[in-house]
């Protein structure tokens, strides 16, 4: 959406092939199933790709964070993490992706007083006042007289010039039939995974290209780690109000996090990681809380449920069944008379107020909450995405997404809350309390790491051809006309969800394309 919109803005003639309607279809999703060689670590498709105008919008939930600068420097701690740019290179353009994303502003950075040398309050994360971005560029992409949008149109092959060094056309699955396509210029913005399989596919005819057989084309495919392990219990109950979600001057809602600065990242060569203070699990009715157990109650009917979060967010909120209903029932019962009045609050925030407010912290007189991070994961080359023996229905080979986390990656979640909680004890701010016993924690955080939503690496950009899949400009290397706006060029993850870093570098490409024209 972002690319065409910018490419109008810019005079340029867009057509964008749509695999999908201009509303969701099932029954069009079904071609982006997926093997997924370990479940536990990768969501399934239909959870994570939309085929639809507008894409994964309609599921977003609307966080939009920048890499930080240390993302793009060589760490020797963390291997095969190399960009061939510098952060200064697309930073710029994060203000024409906040445009987009209605996300207020490309302000992230907010001085807060408790920041120090070892972690951060200085940053904060943006919220887009639609998740949905679809129902605010809708009619400007169908009203545009330069963007040309097909529906139902599948690609499903390309045709290289004679002496395959430019892309001359691109084939076509449409209801009417196959049809060929033609341009100039030619960008693959389909998803990480889509992006990563396509391409595939693509090599399979053209076996010399995008690194060559077995090279990196589907190799180091990222997410990130994220969950819970302990509770942060903050000196003085009032602090919460510094982490919790605010308006700025824009309107939009913003929160801040606790981040490792670099030095302390470098020095205790940690990889990134993000943290903040978050309500104890919905469905765990230990809680003893009117509001959460009345969410979960409304969360676990999915007709309700799925009305008000998208649905992978709204089973990560409800857990595994069977659901422990009665203590639920218990706890909204015996907290009637306190918490009628905070759970109004709540509904009123999220969906009478405009934006509406992206969450929620139920506070209380103790100061203790639960601690959410959100953590980089290593490139590794056998954590990749290959073709199957499976065709969808246009005839193009099925993914086999193999996800896989390391030991480095674990270990850095472990030690990044050990750093926390010493830095958090030194400045008197608060302390960590872990869940579990300090034998089980490592554990914990292999078990729950599991990603498959923001879809990095695959398709690496770099300056090496045969390390590497598109150039620093996005092009692929020897076949300049075609470029991949995706996550999947991203060398590696940082602590950042990758939306607004891949549209930022969406604007750039849009730039470069209208000077090269």
């Amino acid at each position: 959406m972002a690319l065409a919109l910018e490419l109008e803005n810019l005079g340029r003639d867009v057509l964008v092939l749509e695999s999908g309607d201009i509303s969701i279809d099932n029954g069009i999703a079904e071609a982006s199933r997926a093997e997924i060689v370990d479940p536990k670590r990768h969501a399934e498709m239909s959870l994570t790709v939309c085929r639809a105008l507008g894409g994964t919008s309609w599921t977003w939930g609307g966080r939009c964070v920048p890499y930080d600068e240390i993302d793009f420097m060589a760490r020797g701690f963390v291997a095969d993490a190399c960009w061939p740019i510098e952060h200064e290179a697309v930073s710029p353009w994060y203000k024409q992706a906040a445009k987009y994303l209605l996300c207020g502003s490309d302000r992230f950075a907010m001085p807060h007083r408790f920041s120090n040398s070892v972690f951060t309050m200085d940053f904060v994360e943006r919220w887009a006042t639609d998740s949905q971005i679809i129902n605010v560029h809708r009619d400007a992409l169908l009203r545009s007289k330069r963007i040309q949008i097909s529906l139902r149109a599948t690609v499903v092959g390309l045709k290289l010039s004679a002496n395959q060094n430019a892309v001359e056309a691109l084939e076509v699955a449409t209801p009417a039939g196959p049809r060929t396509i033609r341009a100039r210029h030619f960008i693959i913005a389909a998803g990480g995974v889509e992006t990563t399989r396509l391409l595939l596919w693509f090599q399979k005819k053209y076996i010399s290209h995008f690194g060559g057989l077995d090279g990196p084309l589907g190799r180091y495919y990222m997410g990130h780690l994220s969950g819970k392990i302990a509770s942060i219990q903050f000196q003085t109950p009032d602090n919460i109000q510094d982490l919790d979600f605010f308006r700025d001057e824009t309107g939009s809602f913003c929160r801040r996090r606790f981040l490792l600065t670099p030095q302390a990242q470098i020095r205790e060569k940690l990889l990134n990681t993000a943290f903040w203070p978050d309500n104890p699990p919905f469905y765990d009715p230990c809680h003893r809380s009117f509001v959460l157990s009345g969410t979960f109650l409304a969360l676990a009917f999915p007709p309700t449920g799925r009305r008000i979060l998208p649905e992978a967010i709204r089973l990560a909120h409800t857990g595994t069944r069977p659901y422990k209903v009665l203590p639920h029932l218990r706890n909204a019962v015996l907290g009637a008379p306190t918490g009628v009045l905070e759970m109004y609050r709540v509904l009123r925030d999220r969906f009478l107020m405009k934006p509406k407010k992206p969450g929620f912290l139920v506070s209380n007189k103790g100061g203790r909450y639960a601690l959410h991070y959100h953590a980089e994961q290593v490139p590794t080359a056998e954590s990749r995405i290959r073709l199957t023996g499976e065709k969808d229905a246009y005839g193009v080979p099925r993914a086999s997404i193999d996800l896989r986390f390391t030991e480095q990656d674990v270990e850095s979640v472990v030690q990044s809350h050990r750093i926390l909680d010493q830095a958090l004890r030194t400045s008197g701010m608060g302390y960590l309390v872990y869940n579990h016993n300090e034998n089980r924690i490592r554990n914990v955080v292999w078990d729950t790491a599991a990603d498959g939503y923001h879809q990095i690496g695959g398709v690496r950009m770099g300056k090496d051809p045969t390390a590497s899949v598109v150039d620093a400009d996005l092009r692929v290397h020897g076949l300049p006309n075609l470029a991949v706006a995706s996550s999947a060029v991203f060398p590696s993850s940082g602590q950042a969800n990758s939306t607004l870093l891949a549209v930022a570098f969406a604007m750039r490409l849009a730039h470069r394309l209208a000077k090269a024209d």
